[in-house]
């Protein structure tokens, strides 16, 4: 179905014949006539939708009996669109332009510019900024609302293939190809966002998948092919749905996986009970901060060093060892015993590393850094479980550059 619409020509008149002046002129213009513009598109519309003025009961002559005007938020600001109700003497009713309106206030081209904003500045300055930017009117409790609406659009896909997966067996469609000499890295970590209704933590996980590397200048490496997944849920839910990115990225073709975390214990249970045959690797970065908080002073160097020579050995025992022929201070002997824990606790994770170079879960940090702390953590901010979800499925759209094509996919469904 195609609608023409005339736009005519944009006249106005400016005081003075300046860039800004005639800019802004030509923006105003403009949304006049995109308002004029959408009237006349939805009157040609409805003229199509309707087919007949006739009756298709009874054969008769519609006529109508009642116009309505719906207000629609646009991208040039809200329009009252008339919304005419034809009927028959048989009883017959119709509102034709009824399904091709929006099914919610505001059309999704303005949906989707307001929650782009809400991944970067909070609801309330997200309206405003759009209203600025564009004249659309939409509040900040309808852009949470639909924040909320759109997690479960986001997770279709890779909650039907896990199901598939773990039901049926069926593996993904679509996998990357790798080969033997491939190794596949799955980095893991948690941020804590501040939970509204118990004014204590609750925490999102984050997974990086990545294959391939490029140097891209002399202190920098860009990960080409990194994809992550973020979730509030729990870690049976987290880790089955990680399974599936690691196997789109090609996990069953890679010579190697490797699942690297921070040492936290639901990391470990995940690597063991979903990811079997990978090598678990303890992030090296968190165990040499572990050591050094308990040995910090310079005098303590060769402590460290060598505990931190022994892991890198792959041999844990023996770091325990060098660290229980040690003496903390008095004011460190809880922190103390929390590292052996953490070392006996993490033994796996530090035999492999004589399995492999990979020692670092840094890319994961950031995501964590980028999908969590600089939205969640603003001051004075708190979330309920569900607007977390919302805002994270949002944001990892936008970290795997996915966006344009998730939107492009709505659009069509919408048309």
């Amino acid at each position: 179905m195609i609608v023409r619409v005339d736009l005519g020509v944009v006249e106005f008149d400016i005081d003075a014949p300046t860039t800004a002046m005639l800019d802004v002129g030509l923006e105003g213009a403009v949304r006049e006539a995109h308002r004029a513009a959408a009237v006349q598109a939805y009157a040609e519309l409805e003229a199509q939708l309707l087919h007949s003025p006739e009756c298709p009961l009874c054969g008769a002559g519609l006529r109508v009996v009642k116009t309505s005007k719906r207000k629609i938020g646009l991208l040039c600001g809200p329009v009252r669109i008339p919304v005419r109700t034809w009927s028959c003497s048989c009883g017959h009713i119709t509102r034709p332009l009824e399904q091709a309106l929006p099914k919610g206030r505001h059309s999704l081209a303005v949906v989707e510019r307001g929650l782009y904003l809400t991944t970067m500045i909070g609801y309330q300055r997200s309206s405003e900024a759009l209203s600025h930017l564009s004249a659309a009117e939409i509040s900040h409790g309808t852009l949470q609302r639909l924040a909320k609406a759109e997690a479960s659009r986001i997770d279709e896909a890779i909650a039907t293939t896990t199901q598939q997966l773990y039901t049926n067996g069926v593996a993904p469609a679509e996998l990357v190809a790798r080969t033997r000499a491939d190794t596949l890295v799955i980095a893991v970590d948690g941020g804590f966002v501040p939970d509204r209704s118990t004014k204590h933590d609750f925490e999102a996980k984050c997974g990086v998948v990545y294959g391939m590397k490029a140097t891209v200048s002399k202190d920098r490496v860009e990960l080409v092919d990194r994809v992550a997944y973020a979730g509030i849920e729990n870690i049976e839910t987290f880790g089955r749905r990680m399974s599936v990115v690691a196997m789109e990225q090609g996990m069953l073709s890679a010579g190697r996986t490797i699942v690297i975390g921070d040492g936290a214990g639901w990391i470990r249970r995940m690597a063991r009970d979903v990811f079997p045959g990978a090598v678990y690797v303890l992030d090296l970065y968190h165990l040499k901060h572990r050591i050094r908080q308990v040995f910090p002073e310079e005098w303590e160097s060769r402590i460290r060093d060598e505990a931190i020579g022994a892991c890198l050995a792959g041999d844990p025992i023996g770091a325990i060892r060098v660290l229980r022929a040690a003496t903390p201070a008095p004011e460190r002997d809880e922190a103390y015993r929390r590292l052996l824990f953490y070392i006996r606790s993490n033994a796996l994770g530090i035999e492999n590393y004589t399995r492999t170079d990979l020692f670092g879960s840094g890319c994961v940090e950031k995501a964590v850094d980028i999908l969590i702390s600089r939205r969640f953590k603003l001051r004075g901010m708190s979330w309920l479980k569900p607007g977390a979800q919302g805002m994270v499925k949002l944001k990892v759209l936008r970290y795997n550059k996915a966006w344009n094509d998730h939107w492009g996919l709505r659009f069509a469904e919408a048309a």
